[in-house]
């Protein structure tokens, strides 16, 4: 074991201190049977720093009566509990399952209160030396979904411990898991409702999103990630299609006005956000039509303008204002709408191109002007043989463009495939249509020659990684080279144009940059800003997401409240997320129907990829692994005190027992760092009361139960007047059976009563692939455990 800290404390307010000092670095201990385990073996993920001793604290191993109340001290021994003559004769359940923990000697030594706060049960998480870094431990995965899961493992279903790695690697953060998990159940106004909350145009991200949430999803380690884009487009079609129910005018009006300057998406996504807040919202574009790049910057063939039109009419539906033709380009300008509205949203856009600082530049044409030019209908190419400097998406879609054209593009990149920042399809479609790429070059300069443009070019080769994570491109000496072309494009990105902006919402440096609060996306005063217009030119769902944030910052600040900086933040739900046991089969993603490339290349306005349909779409939600954990609680002493109700003391609350377990990182209760159980508090028993607990493990002694339950039911004139039945190690908490419970309620307790509500335990379990047998065993304990009352 390695070293640490050992404080012996004498009192419970030492203990705590000493806890709180240390910050969650220290861990306190009572019989040390679980906790000791875990450091030898290296089990645990966070080495504690030092351990407090508690069971040096005089007084806390008391079993009494006191005013119809049973009183257990938490450093009380499971063996004085089982053999404690109240506790046997009134409290039953309890002083069985004292007597089924673990062995005569663990239970010589263990307590109750280490009992209850034990850790889940898991072959991944007790692996030695912490090999598997599990969602219990902070990690992304559950290995025993698809893996060994067996007998300490989870019946119904699975816990969220963590942000799934969908969530977030999304920067909507979208709840990818719960809204395929209503698609599954057929609930799609469920499902579209979870997703509006995080993303107003998911008709557009179903079509151009680089969907970083599969490169990350879990899935890909089994087989292949679920293809959560082509999903996330059926159902922001069918949005669209069904708006009426979903995107309505705001039942509450704010009576606060807001202006947003750019109709592209993070204009669109605060639009939507700050007018189902109840706040007005009016909407400048400079540009004819509305959609900024969405319309003007990305080809029909990929979003056709129709779907762009079709979920901006949407967005109108809801009573938003657009004002098209109207550039807001100069600081008076801005200055009159900070005056005029009662909060202003800049959400212009990256719309300075970058420069490449070579000789010549001013013979190159501009990629964002080609493809504003296009999509406004210009439908000829410049020329015969183009050259496109970039590799990022802008690029790609200029070369796809001028393919259709029928003309013959060159990507030039100073980098290898590997680097390139567009999507890997998108790249792999432009190379089958006949793009060409010359990697590894540079361009240094531009000239005409006899009427063509000639590019002047160094090799390159890669060296160490730069800032952006990728190999830094140098060039080599010597490698010069020249290629005619009759036109050469650049594509390159772009950033935000401040010149309009008034000088004090600039830095100082003179540079034009933004003094703005990323944190909060505000410049100052009522104005905000957000999108590429802040960060240059990123992604749809970056600006997507940019604008919903923001839009929760100026309604904030339009209420009064203090506008606060926006961080992810985990999410620990002890509320079970079920998945059909299918998806735990291996089987590949569904495939995307798409058109040849033939068929492709005849036109500019027909979409490439096409839709699934709903079987095929329900199909593919069904692989989603839903990402929980499926530990199991495996305490013996929890069932019976949910069952009893009792009430655990702490030093800082007092919490009924039912509300005590939690599953999380590190966490099987709701204990915070410093806090301690001190007690456990019984109500005495109604008369009529009877209650057993039943344990199934593989022997008697030692096992960790593949089953417990403990059942307390009170009868009044021969029939069932309440019962509370608890199931334990069949889910990540103790889990209570209600529909058990209300099955028997007004009967006699009898065979039939007693099947009845063992078929009710198990409603809604969803076993593994390998611990159906658990379904049986919790039937046949709860039917036991009622017979047994009797």
């Amino acid at each position: 074991m390695r070293e640490f800290a050992h404080i012996n404390a004498t009192t419970i307010e030492e203990a705590v201190s000493f806890l709180r000092e240390c910050k969650g670095k220290a861990r306190p201990i009572a019989g040390g049977t679980d906790l000791l385990g875990q450091m030898k073996d290296e089990i645990l993920h966070k080495y504690p720093e030092a351990i407090v001793n508690i069971k040096t604290i005089p007084d806390l191993d008391h079993i009494r009566e006191d005013n119809d109340t049973l009183k257990i001290g938490a450093l009380s021994k499971l063996h004085d509990i089982a053999t404690n003559p109240t506790v046997k004769a009134t409290y039953t359940a309890l002083a069985e399952a004292a007597q089924r923990a673990a062995s005569p000697h663990i239970r010589e030594m263990g307590t109750i209160g280490g009992n209850i706060c034990q850790s889940n049960r898991c072959w991944y998480y007790w692996s030695p030396d912490n090999r598997f870094p599990c969602l219990r431990k902070g990690g992304k995965v559950c290995y025993a979904v698809a893996g060994e899961n067996r007998d300490l493992h989870s019946i119904f279903g699975a816990v969220r411990i963590v942000t799934p790695s969908c969530s977030s690697n999304c920067p909507a953060d979208t709840d990818t898991a719960s809204y395929l998990s209503k698609i599954r159940d057929g609930e799609l106004l469920e499902a579209a409702k979870i997703l509006l909350d995080f993303n107003p145009l998911a008709a557009i991200t179903g079509r151009v999103c680089p969907h970083f949430c599969e490169r990350k999803c879990n899935r890909g380690e089994f087989d292949e990630p679920i293809s959560i884009r082509s999903i996330e487009r059926f159902l922001g079609d069918y949005i669209v299609e069904n708006a009426r129910q979903l995107i309505r005018p705001p039942e509450v009006e704010s009576e606060k006005s807001v202006a947003i300057i750019g109709s592209g998406p993070a204009g669109l996504s605060a639009a939507y956000y700050l007018r189902r807040s109840g706040h007005r919202v009016t909407v400048f574009e400079k540009m004819e039509e509305p959609g900024g790049w969405l319309t003007y910057g990305i080809a029909p063939y990929r979003l056709p303008k129709s779907i762009v039109k079709k979920q901006i009419n949407v967005l109108e539906g809801s009573g938003i204002q657009l004002k098209l033709g109207v550039a807001v380009d100069k600081d008076t300008r801005i200055k009159e709408l900070m005056e005029s509205f009662d909060a202003v949203f800049l959400a212009c856009g990256a719309q300075r191109e970058r420069t490449l600082g070579i000789e010549g530049e001013k013979l190159i044409i501009s990629g964002l002007e080609f493809l504003k030019g296009f999509n406004s209908g210009a439908k000829e190419a410049p020329g015969r043989q183009v050259a496109v400097i970039g590799g990022g998406n802008s690029s790609l879609e200029v070369a796809r463009v001028l393919l259709r054209m029928g003309a013959e593009a060159v990507i030039v990149y100073r980098r290898s495939e590997a680097e390139m920042p567009a999507m890997r399809e998108e790249i792999e479609k432009a190379k089958e249509e006949g793009l060409k790429l010359d990697f590894l070059a540079q361009p240094v300069g531009v000239f005409k020659r006899e009427g063509k443009t000639v590019l002047r070019c160094v090799r390159m080769k890669l060296r160490d990684l730069d800032d952006t994570g990728r190999p830094r491109p140098v060039p080599i000496e010597d490698t010069e080279f020249t290629t005619e072309f009759d036109v050469v494009i650049k594509a390159i990105g772009a950033d935000q144009d401040t010149s309009y902006m008034p000088a004090e919402f600039l830095d100082e440096t003179g540079a034009g940059q933004l003094k703005i609060d990323l944190s909060k996306y505000c410049l100052g005063k009522n104005l905000f800003a957000g999108g590429d217009f802040v960060t240059g030119q990123a992604t749809v769902v970056e600006a997507i997401a940019a604008g919903r944030k923001a839009a929760v910052s100026i309604d904030r600040y339009l209420r009064g409240k203090a506008t606060e900086a926006q961080n992810k933040e985990e999410k620990t739900l002890s509320l079970p997320e079920e998945f059909n046991s299918s998806c735990l089969k291996k089987m590949g993603r569904v495939k995307i129907p798409e058109r040849s490339i033939s068929e492709r290349m005849k036109s500019m306005d027909v979409e490439d990829v096409l839709d699934l349909g709903m079987g095929d779409t329900q199909m593919e939600a069904n692989r989603c692994f839903n990402c929980g954990c499926v530990a199991v609680n495996s305490s013996d002493i929890a069932p019976a005190l949910i069952a009893l109700d009792a009430k655990i003391k702490t030093t800082e609350r007092v919490v009924e027992a039912k509300e005590f377990f939690e599953a999380g990182v590190d966490k099987t209760t709701v204990l915070a760092d410093h806090e301690i159980v001190t007690e456990i508090q019984i109500p005495k028993p109604k008369d009529g009361t009877r209650s057993k607990f039943i344990k199934f493990a593989p022997r008697k002694s030692i096992d960790f139960p593949i089953v417990n339950c403990a059942t307390v039911i009170e009868r009044e004139e021969g029939v069932v007047k309440t019962a509370r039945i608890c199931l334990n190690a069949v889910y990540n908490i103790p889990y209570r059976v209600i529909e058990a419970e209300e099955s028997i309620i007004g009967k006699p307790i009898d065979e039939s009563t007693a099947e009845c509500a063992a078929n009710a335990a198990v409603t809604h379990a969803c076993p593994l692939m390998k611990n159906a047998h658990k379904i049986q065993i919790s039937k046949t304990l709860v039917k036991r455990t009622i017979l047994a009352c009797m």
